[in-house]
């Protein structure tokens, strides 16, 4: 149930955001390129959904699943997330139907030039920017107190969607 409520919030924050700058901690010897995503969905599962420019080498060259980091940050706004995730590439054309409401023409035009990428989330850092304007000497006192325990800044919640954590082993 707890779960529920983080994803909800975490699925709203995305959604507002929308874009996101993409990177890939793959072990392989091909690594899909950092690029800058638009966000299509998030559904309730915790998976975000987003297509990439299709890389010139052949997909079967690419690991199929990989570890990607998802920083989304938009200008103006007062928050920020940064999200650790496992990727999978979305090559076949029967799932494309299955996951997304895509015409056929899309799909195709998927097919040939784009890449659907699913991140299953596995842990979301959230950031808020926003001082405490009323009580500016108060959150001031406790960014201090904060730092020095070492418990990371008051505005910040971290989420954890993992059952058993792969992240240990690149460094998250």
């Amino acid at each position: 149930m707890l779960n529920d409520k983080n994803l909800h919030f975490i699925k709203e924050k995305i959604q507002d955001l929308g874009i996101a700058l993409f990177h890939c901690h793959s072990k392989g010897l091909l690594k899909i390129s950092n690029t800058i995503i638009q966000t299509l969905t998030v559904n309730d599962n915790g998976d975000i959904l987003f297509f990439i420019n299709r890389p010139k080498q052949n997909l079967s060259e690419f690991d199929q699943e990989f570890l990607v980091g998802l920083n989304y940050f938009k200008k103006g706004k007062n928050y920020f997330l940064n999200i650790f995730g496992k990727a999978r590439i979305v090559n076949d054309p029967e799932e494309l139907l299955y996951i997304m409401d895509l015409s056929q023409e899309e799909i195709n035009n998927a097919l040939n030039h784009r890449v659907l990428i699913k991140v299953k989330i596995l842990k979301v850092d959230f950031y808020n920017n926003e001082p405490a304007k009323k009580h500016y000497l108060l959150h001031k006192a406790q960014s201090y107190l904060y730092s020095l325990l070492d418990w990371g800044e008051p505005g910040t919640r971290s989420f954890d969607f993992s059952t058993n954590s792969p992240l240990q082993h690149y460094g998250f």
